[in-house]
């Protein structure tokens, strides 16, 4: 049966709605290599701090156990953020089916979508150093405070160039991390995050048997660790060890869409409406170190 003008344009405008995805996805995602990937339901996402109790302790028989109790920390509330973009495709694109140009252009509109959440991340991974979080402190600092009866403050922030000696004294002080109770977490490093500008530093002092370019014939010693690069983390020097309990997270709150308006225009164009809402949040300072690489 012969297609007429209609069912093609419908098939068009189909493929131009796959062509934004294919656009979106062209190369992998970045911030999920460091974020948890986390779905909203709600118009915020709320996260309690909770301090728990401390180490159980020894009692003589008959005698009750010391009490502990639960205490509450700060209440943390993350507020999502809209994104939007409207593409317009005249109607002369679509009679005349310049498939090719048209297609780009949707991919082009893909990437715009996927470089917006990648930098909204790698401006968020700065804020960990820069803005004070939940505890009245950055995410990366020397002074959180515990919120259990212990007391106190603990610290994962690190100064000096990544190298192997600096690397390794994050490792420790990953390591040291105690919960609100004061309880040990017991959390190892699984992953080594670094912008671009650090990465063959990176991948010579986690990758390589030998310290290259010297006479030292050390064996390496450090612990197995992911190398994660993320090309939008906007710093030369900044770096940072993850364990696989952290609680940075990304949250979707409404997933990606590409949608066209289901009625044409009066000049005879059609719109295609593109939308997300997200929000990036940092619920909790342990299982991170980071480093101003400074």
């Amino acid at each position: 049966m012969p297609m007429n003008t209609g069912q093609f344009n419908n098939l068009y405008t189909r493929k131009i709605d796959e062509a934004f995805f294919e656009g979106w996805d062209e190369e992998p995602e970045q911030w999920s290599r460091i974020a948890n990937n986390k779905t909203g339901d709600s118009n915020n996402h709320t996260t309690q701090i909770i301090a728990g109790i401390g180490a159980w302790q020894s009692k003589k028989e008959l005698e009750n156990a010391k009490e502990q109790r639960f205490k509450q920390g700060p209440l943390i509330v993350t507020e999502y953020e809209p994104f939007g973009v409207e593409v317009v495709m005249s109607r002369e694109q679509i009679d005349d089916s310049k498939y090719n140009e048209v297609a780009d252009m949707a991919k082009d509109s893909g990437h715009g979508g996927r470089e917006t959440v990648e930098q909204n991340f790698g401006r968020f991974l700065n804020e960990l150093y820069d803005r004070n979080g939940y505890d009245g402190v950055p995410i990366f600092s020397d002074a959180h405070p515990n919120f259990g009866d212990v007391g106190g403050t603990q610290d994962n922030l690190m100064t000096g160039a990544l190298a192997d000696g600096t690397l390794k004294n994050a490792i420790i002080l990953f390591r040291t991390q105690r919960d609100e109770g004061g309880k040990k977490i017991a959390s190892t490093p699984k992953k080594l995050v670094v912008p671009t500008a650090l990465q063959f530093t990176a991948a010579t002092i986690l990758q390589s048997a030998l310290v290259a370019g010297t006479v030292n014939n050390d064996k390496n010693v450090l612990p197995d660790m992911e190398l994660v690069v993320n090309d939008f983390w906007e710093t030369q020097t900044r770096w940072m060890i993850m364990g696989n309990r952290h609680k940075i997270n990304h949250i979707y709150r409404v997933q990606p869409e590409f949608k066209k308006k289901p009625i044409m225009e009066d000049n005879g164009s059609q719109k295609w409406l593109g939308y997300f809402r997200e929000a990036n949040e940092a619920a909790n300072w342990r299982h991170v170190v980071g480093s101003t690489g400074v």
